[in-house]
């Protein structure tokens, strides 16, 4: 059923001479489902006649209407009392550009699915030939000019949850092989589309011999039967698009209400911060969250990310002295020594350690690791974010309170054992991996201010003259309903750990969890 919201703006959009298409894009843009807008087109089948593009008379009119509509967002949005309210949650919320969307039927639509469907609209309408994957339905289906011309069925996926989980985001071809030989499984891949990092679209994997790889084997790569995977090896060209979906399906959140509609703001003198439900990508409070800062080390979060998707962590690497930084370090790496790749997370996140962030960049190269950073930085919309190195030490290491929100949110839901990690958490293996090997993962000191607190997902701090303290948490608020993560970010702090005590105050005091 269309909302009365949504009827109005289109009604009046027609009436001021704009296209159908013109109209489509623009709620396209704003988070409209496409079958949301194509049922509110079937309501206006009778065409209404176009005005005069340029008439003072209806400029004053879209002029009057847009501000009617700014100023009612601003209303809404001064009043924290509708922040969970279902007209926020409806058409105003999306024009708004909330992150969070729900269909007719009350159904979420998280904000990973929303950029995802976001991004297709965009490629439909500018007619665009890709791929999309939707690891949730297990399905995967070719566009050719913005058309979907054939559907297939996924296999197999990396596990969810595991560390070996396939990644979402929306990526691009970047080469192709009749056979790729798998240096991590030890097998032939057929057919094989490489869209990032370590992972493939490709046929039935085998050995050798010929034999085939059991059903339940899966580095992570998303399988087809091996037609399929000729059909789409022919279909796709370098650069082609590739749409990586998987939607976090039915879960249970709870909900913050406020408790006041002018609750007292905390005394908090970082330049930056924000407050965001990772849940939904509502943001609670903030302050300069589009503001582009240097981070520090919360640079180290993405190379974490990166490090694992790009680099096959069961490796050593030998330490060379091009390969250690320059600053002083509290977790000592030895020239000549070798190191495994996921011994190398700990100091990292535990320890800030830059050392670690060398040496693990130097698996795939320096500069090819950070162009991979700034590559996962764009499939998970993080447009005002940009590495120069992988340790955070350089004033250009820059992003936004709101860009790093979707970072922790990206961890929170497919990277969460790294979360684990900034916390100490010690694993013995992962599959037939045993960690430790090459570092006392279990020695190490952590310099991470929270991580006694038991409410605590996980954080990374960071420190620099260009940066100030910056630090980004994320905590699990127990509701009724069940747990809800929320992050909090602070950039350029004289106190990151005093900041950060004040915005959990004032989200617990002023907040009913419910």
């Amino acid at each position: 059923m269309v909302s009365e919201e949504l009827k109005n703006y289109v009604q009046k959009a027609l009436v001021s001479g704009r296209t159908k298409e013109e109209i489509r894009q623009d709620l396209f843009d704003v988070g409209w489902q496409e079958a949301d807008v194509n049922e509110v087109f079937k309501i206006f089948e009778i065409s209404i006649p176009r005005r005069i593009f340029g008439s003072p008379v209806f400029v004053g009119v879209i002029i009057l209407l847009l501000l009617g509509a700014i100023f009612f967002l601003w209303q809404d949005r001064l009043d924290l009392s509708d922040t969970n309210a279902q007209k926020v949650r409806d058409f105003y919320s999306q024009l708004a550009n909330s992150q969070v969307s729900f269909t007719d039927a009350g159904t979420m639509v998280f904000p990973d699915e929303q950029k995802f469907l976001d991004q297709k609209a965009e490629y439909i309408f500018d007619k665009k030939s890709f791929v999309e994957v939707n690891l949730r339905a297990m399905r995967l289906t070719l566009y050719e000019n913005g058309t979907p011309i054939k559907e297939m069925t996924v296999l197999t996926k990396g596990k969810e949850g595991s560390w070996w989980e396939t990644p979402t985001g929306n990526y691009s071809v970047l080469g192709k092989e009749i056979n790729h030989f798998s240096s991590i499984g030890k097998v032939w891949m057929p057919y094989s589309i490489q869209f990032y990092g370590n992972f493939f679209i490709h046929g039935w994997p085998h050995y050798d011999d010929g034999a085939a790889v059991p059903s339940g084997y899966s580095g992570g790569c998303i399988r087809l039967s091996n037609e399929y995977a000729k059909e789409i090896f022919n279909f796709v060209d370098k650069n082609m698009p590739v749409l990586v979906l998987e939607d976090e399906g039915t879960v249970s959140f709870g909900l913050l209400k406020p408790k006041a509609k002018n609750a007292p703001l905390p005394a908090i003198k970082a330049e930056s911060f924000l407050i965001s439900d990772l849940a939904s990508g509502e943001v609670i409070l903030e302050k300069n969250a589009n503001e582009t800062l240097p981070i520090a080390s919360l640079t180290k979060l993405m190379t974490g990310v990166v490090a694992h998707e790009m680099i096959y962590l069961g490796r050593v690497i030998k330490v060379t002295p091009r390969t250690l930084a320059s600053a002083i370090q509290v977790f000592n790496i030895s020239v000549g020594e070798y190191y495994q790749g996921f011994d190398l997370l700990y100091p990292l996140l535990m320890q800030s350690s830059n050392d670690a962030a060398k040496t693990l960049s130097a698996f795939l190269g320096e500069q090819n690791f950070v162009n991979n950073m700034n590559t996962k930085a764009i499939s998970l919309g993080m447009n005002d974010t940009r590495f120069v190195d992988a340790s955070g030490i350089s004033a250009q290491d820059v992003s936004t309170a709101d860009d790093l929100s979707k970072l922790l949110q990206y961890i929170y839901y497919k990277r969460r054992f790294l979360f684990d990690i900034s916390k100490g958490k010690v694993f013995d293996n992962v599959g037939l991996i045993k960690l430790g090997g090459t570092v006392d993962v279990g020695g190490l000191k952590n310099f991470n201010e929270f991580v006694g607190e038991s409410d605590l997902v996980g954080m990374k701090n960071g420190e620099t003259r260009a940066a100030g303290q910056t630090i980004a948490t994320v905590w699990n608020i127990h509701t009724t309903q069940g747990d809800l993560p929320v992050a909090i970010i602070i950039l350029n702090s004289q106190d990151r750990v005093v900041d950060t005590e004040n915005l959990l105050r004032w989200l617990k005091e002023n907040f009913e969890i419910i």
